[in-house]
Parts: structure tokens; C-alpha cells; sequence
């Protein structure tokens, strides 16, 4: 239990800070000073993704939790012998937890773009997650 706990931990506090990371680099040169602009002007996708290269910055998180998630399942899920029980909580457990606190970090600043971070950040941990424990069940039932 102590094992599957301190996995979730580590998963949680690497999944934030690689997701603010990713996320302070795509919003670099973003000027989100009014809001009004969001809803009342019309934005080109084409130009959002080329000016804020946002999915590239997200693909990198998603790549970075892949390759995490792949190392957790090698050295602690399989030695320990977890079972599903522990591969749903460790999928699901830091995406929820992951996700609350980026609402509550900056609810009042920015609401709609912490939800849409909070979104981001979930499905991409939880895709990378399972992904990552797919490959390690497929690479071990073939071997």
C-alpha cells in the first residue's frame, strides 16, 4: 500500500510540473489581459495553434508522462504485483486530483482557460497513462 501511494504521489507532483511547464511555454506570448476577446472576436484556429504552439507544447507533456508512467508500471507495478484496483487509481487518482487543484490555483484569474488547462491536463495524463500501461501489458504478454 505504501508503494502504490508513494506512486500516486510522484505522479501527481510530476504530472503538475511538467504540465505548468508545457503550459508556461505555450503561453508565452499570450496576452490574455481581456477576456471579452475570447468570446467576442473571432480567433482563427490556425493562427492560435501557430502563434501559441499549444498542442505541440501538450504532445510534449503527453510524451514526458508516457515515458514516466512506462517507468512506474516497470519498477513498482509489476515487482509489486498490482492488479487493476491499483492501475485504475494510479490512471485516475492524479488526473482528479491533478485537475481540481489547477482550478483552484487560479479560478478568479482566468476562468475559462483554467478549465480548458484543467481539461488539458487530464486527458493528457490519463491518455499517457494508459497508453503506458497497455505497452507494458502487450510487451509483456508477447515476451
Amino acid at each position: 500500500m505504501g508503494m502504490l501511494l508513494i506512486s500516486l504521489a510522484s505522479a501527481l507532483v510530476f504530472g503538475l510540473v511538467v504540465f505548468f511547464i508545457c503550459e508556461e511555454k505555450s503561453l508565452t506570448n499570450a496576452n490574455f489581459s481581456d477576456m471579452k476577446g475570447l468570446f467576442t472576436e473571432e480567433l482563427k484556429l490556425s493562427e492560435c495553434i501557430g502563434e501559441f504552439h499549444t498542442i505541440r507544447y501538450m504532445f510534449a507533456y503527453v510524451v514526458v508522462l508516457f515515458f514516466f508512467d512506462l517507468i512506474i508500471a516497470q519498477m513498482v507495478f509489476i515487482p509489486n504485483g498490482f492488479g487493476m484496483a491499483e492501475i485504475m487509481a494510479y490512471v485516475f487518482m492524479p488526473s482528479l486530483v491533478g485537475s481540481w487543484l489547477i482550478l483552484l490555483i487560479k479560478w478568479t484569474y482566468q476562468p475559462v482557460i483554467k478549465v480548458i488547462s484543467s481539461f488539458m491536463y487530464g486527458a493528457g495524463y490519463i491518455g499517457a497513462a494508459v497508453f503506458a500501461f497497455a505497452f507494458t501489458y502487450i510487451t509483456s504478454v508477447a515476451a
